[in-house]
């Protein structure tokens, strides 16, 4: 089998980057038939596409005309002419290779979430380690964290710098929330608070390197495997979900505190 990378960079050419994206991570495969077709002694071809079960089920549900529009970008790879494959039917399979989507780890709190962007970002996460997008995976990670900080500023109008970069966020929005290791005594609390910022500088630190948010160097390229991106999915949703929870308990009791009290 065959990788799709030309045929994607051919629909991107072509202003199909949603087809692009769908066939992303996906491979391909020629199935002759014994038919002759319009040239002389073509053979009717299938393109059989295999993809993780996830991009499977968004493939079958693609149009007749987006079908058609897949099959005219392989007829670049493989024009129509005599004595060779004349392709002319896609079939979409399900790639036993492609890694297993694994069920999402609730999130409990981010489900209460009124900003629609955070919530994309979780789910392209885990989108995007199903069809084994890694890098990709890491770059959501890090904009959930980015976006959970900024939510939060901009809800208890707070100003932070336009250009201001994730570890700088999260230092304004930690002290905040009162979770800034500077603003406790206790040992424990301060060990577990500057956990949170090493997490959240080593997220940010690992896009930076193995994302796919920069170009690359020919010498120093690294890829990430899928525990990888699992680690760091798993660790942003949860530092994100702490302090989407520390954010909501802190309205809750500043609530309390200026409600009267009664009679």
């Amino acid at each position: 089998m065959w990788s799709t990378e030309k045929i994607i960079h051919i629909l991107t050419y072509r202003n199909r980057s949603d087809l692009a994206q769908a066939l992303r991570g996906s491979r391909y495969d020629l199935n002759e038939s014994a038919t002759y077709g319009s040239r002389l002694y073509s053979r009717l071809t299938t393109v059989e596409i295999y993809a993780a079960i996830h991009k499977h089920e968004q493939l079958q549900k693609l149009s007749d005309e987006d079908e058609a529009e897949i099959i005219r970008a392989f007829h670049v790879l493989y024009p129509v002419r005599d004595n060779d494959v004349e392709i002319n039917c896609i079939e979409f399979l399900i790639d036993p290779e492609a890694p297993i989507p694994q069920a999402s780890r609730q999130v409990l709190r981010l489900d209460k979430i009124d900003f629609v962007y955070i919530t994309e970002q979780i789910a392209k996460c885990d989108e995007k380690i199903a069809v084994a997008d890694f890098e990709g995976a890491i770059t959501n990670a890090r904009n959930l964290l980015e976006s959970m900080c900024k939510y939060i500023l901009d809800d208890a109008n707070e100003q932070y710098a336009e250009k201001a970069d994730l570890p700088e966020l999260y230092r304004q929005t930690s002290q905040l929330l009162n979770m800034h290791p500077s603003q406790h005594a206790e040992k424990s609390f301060k060990q577990i608070l500057s956990g949170c910022f090493s997490i959240l500088q080593g997220i940010a630190a690992v896009r930076n390197e193995l994302s796919d948010a920069h170009g690359k160097s020919k010498t120093r390229h690294y890829r990430p495997d899928e525990r990888h991106a699992m680690f760091a999915v798993g660790t942003a949703k949860s530092l994100a979900d702490f302090m989407f929870a520390s954010y909501m308990d802190n309205t809750k009791k500043r609530t309390q505190q200026n409600t009267p009290a009664d009679g």
